[in-house]
């Protein structure tokens, strides 16, 4: 029997799936601390997940029911003419914060396809995990086949548990994009030849460095399927990139055991960008971000925009809809800010599509500093609905980190102008 624990329940046949539904529901029909049965997704479920997340993780099965005096449970799934695991990823991420790691198989009834199951498989972690949805109260755990709100006496040991955990979890994150970055050289100077990523090259004193780190060490294999899946995410996302190629651009390959790395050049500018995924779910970009005396912060803010669209499309391929950090490092070596009419802020090279500025007044600009790192905490929910956010929420520390000051809602409010020009 497929264990439903441990087996990668997306690599199964949908028959396979709902199969394995019904043969765990009859071999455990009675809830445990590890797994619980729901006819639907209500608010119950909610805590369920919640409770999992806060002690020892388990299985959340939607579509079964188990009353407390019935024998046996009831495979009766949830009527619906569309997929399920968007609202409830949705509701997770809306309703838990921090979101918990967990993932979702789908499936439905043998040749009745609005007959819909879900697993929910939650992960336990060291953070403790709060409902933040209306009039229901916050902290939940399991006990026995239970979820009940957590006492006072429970709730003191996760918030302890907590605080012991959250700072070493983040710098270990921190510190995974730091080594990302380090391997992510950034040159120009090289010459026109089929093999320009071979060398020879001179390292840039200047460049921009963003990467989605996955709180989850949850490993994936790299085949040549995912490579290509990634290379067109970003020629769908960075306009550009592919617009360039064939001509004055070139692109090559890069890879190791463990990541995968797709490197473009474009000659006449001496303009280089990476973008790499590895084999632990993260996904970072290095790029230049000069024209030999200017840096663009329209530019910097369009990448960021890129990367979490990139990132949220990504980690979504592997059905990971868990907690991560938005990390960033910017060397503006030399160079000072570029602006255009009416004083606002301009793009250099403008990666995504469509002519965009930023006013003057997002930002008061200092003498500079030359580089500056910040990190923001993300998850994939926020990732794809809270865009504008995440990026202030980095380019603040990052760009006072420079010596500038950022306005933070007219700051906001043209990321959200921008991000509304970028392609869908």
């Amino acid at each position: 029997m497929t264990h439903l624990f441990t087996t990668e329940l997306n690599s199964l046949t949908n028959d396979q799936r709902y199969s394995t539904i019904v043969d765990f529901a009859r071999a455990q029909p009675n809830e445990s601390n590890r797994h619980d049965f729901k006819s639907v997704w209500t608010n119950d479920a909610l805590k369920a997940v919640a409770a999992f997340a806060n002690t020892f993780g388990g299985l959340l099965i939607i579509g079964v029911e188990k009353n407390q005096h019935d024998i046996e449970a009831k495979i009766v799934g949830v009527t619906s003419p569309s997929e399920l695991t968007t609202s409830i990823a949705s509701a997770i991420a809306t309703n838990i914060s921090p979101t918990p790691s967990y993932d979702i198989m789908e499936c439905h009834k043998p040749g009745e396809t609005d007959k819909r199951f879900c697993v929910v498989r939650v992960r336990s972690g060291a953070t403790l995990y709060l409902i933040t949805k209306k009039d229901i109260s916050p902290a939940w755990v399991r006990n026995a086949d239970q979820t009940v709100r957590a006492d006072a006496a429970q709730l003191r040991s996760l918030i302890d548990r907590e605080a012991r955990s959250i700072d070493l979890a983040n710098e270990i994150l921190v510190d995974r994009a730091h080594q990302i970055f380090e391997d992510m050289i950034i040159g120009f100077g090289y010459e026109d030849t089929p093999t320009w990523f071979a060398g020879p090259w001179q390292l840039s004193a200047t460049h921009f460095k963003v990467a989605l780190i996955a709180a989850e060490r949850k490993w994936i294999g790299l085949d040549v399927r995912d490579e290509n899946k990634f290379v067109t995410l970003i020629h769908d996302d960075y306009r550009r990139v592919r617009s360039n190629l064939g001509g004055i651009a070139r692109d090559a390959a890069n890879r190791s055991a463990d990541f995968y790395e797709y490197r473009w050049y474009h000659k006449n500018l001496a303009y280089e960008g990476r973008w790499r995924i590895t084999n632990q779910l993260d996904i970072a970009h290095a790029t230049q971000v000069n024209d030999g005396t200017e840096w663009s912060l329209v530019d910097v803010v369009i990448y960021t925009i890129l990367l979490l669209k990139l990132g949220a499309s990504w980690w979504r391929t592997f059905n990971y809809f868990g907690d991560g950090i938005l990390s960033a490092e910017l060397n503006v070596r030399g160079l000072h800010l570029r602006r255009g009419k009416a004083n606002q802020f301009m793009t250099i090279f403008n990666p995504g599509e469509g002519d965009f500025g930023m006013r003057s007044e997002v930002l008061v600009e200092h003498t500079q500093r030359e580089e500056s790192q910040a990190y923001a905490q993300i998850n994939s929910a926020t990732m794809l609905d809270d865009i504008p956010r995440i990026v202030t929420s980095i380019m603040n520390p990052l760009l006072r980190s420079l010596g500038h000051a950022l306005v933070w809602s007219e700051f906001e409010d043209d990321v959200r102008v921008i991000l509304q020009g970028q392609p869908r």
